[in-house]
């Protein structure tokens, strides 16, 4: 703490004080713009300034109030258990408007936060929002944390992040085969083809022949006339 002061500017020092801290109420605020700058001064200072101290804040106080309050855990509902924590997210900002939006997806959820005309405080509250659904992720027990993948973008005063830890469903779209298509059949004109018909029955209808050279209709063709014209009877014949 004495090498984090001496590092803060002098309007800073004063908070960066544990006595202070030990003696000030419930109700004690600083102002917004110095207490985020604090919070980020401590990631800075005494982290690695990736925010992993602020994330690791935000895990150590959310799980202190899921593990105090059981009506802030949803078992088997991550998304759930993290839109409860709306109102710890809020707490610490008083008379400033914080946005707070979540929306669920087939993969997880994606959650808006910030603090409305304050960049600044909405990086500090983006670490400890971080913290705070891998603190619900333990007391959901939806998921394992190695299938938490947790990514943020930020934009002005707004963070959005992104938790995926549910495998989407492919969704098979079923493939109907076009109807196959018969080639086309060209069909003659009904006076063309009758002219047709009567061209091949007057080839071969038979004239008059020799008795010696009439032969015998084959078998085949003495059956199928017969089937279709009567016999005709002479008379009978003496014996």
């Amino acid at each position: 703490m004495a090498g984090l002061r001496a590092r803060l500017p002098p309007r800073l020092a004063a908070h960066a004080s544990l006595e202070r801290l030990r003696a000030s109420t419930a109700l004690d605020c600083v102002p917004l713009d110095e207490g985020a700058e604090i919070l980020l001064s401590l990631d800075s200072h005494l982290g690695d300034a990736s925010g992993k101290l602020l994330e690791s804040l935000g895990i150590d106080l959310a799980s202190r109030v899921l593990s105090q309050d059981n009506s802030l855990r949803s078992a088997g509902d991550l998304a759930g258990t993290v839109a409860r924590l709306q109102t710890f997210l809020e707490h610490p900002f008083v008379g400033v408007p914080l946005s707070f939006e979540l929306r669920r997806n087939p993969t997880g959820f994606a959650l808006s936060v910030g603090v409305t005309g304050h960049s600044r405080a909405t990086r500090a509250l983006r670490h400890l929002a971080l913290g705070a659904i891998i603190a619900a992720e333990r007391f959901a027990r939806e998921v394992g944390a190695e299938s938490l993948k947790l990514s943020v973008e930020n934009l002005a005063d707004r963070s959005y992040i992104s938790a995926r830890y549910l495998a989407a469903e492919a969704k098979t779209v079923e493939k109907v085969p076009p109807p196959s298509r018969r080639p086309a059949v060209v069909r003659a004109p009904a006076a063309s083809l009758s002219a047709e018909v009567e061209r091949i029955l007057r080839t071969s209808a038979p004239g008059p022949r020799p008795a010696e050279e009439d032969p015998q209709p084959p078998e085949s063709m003495t059956l199928r006339v017969a089937s279709a014209v009567l016999p005709v009877r002479g008379p009978a014949s003496k014996r």
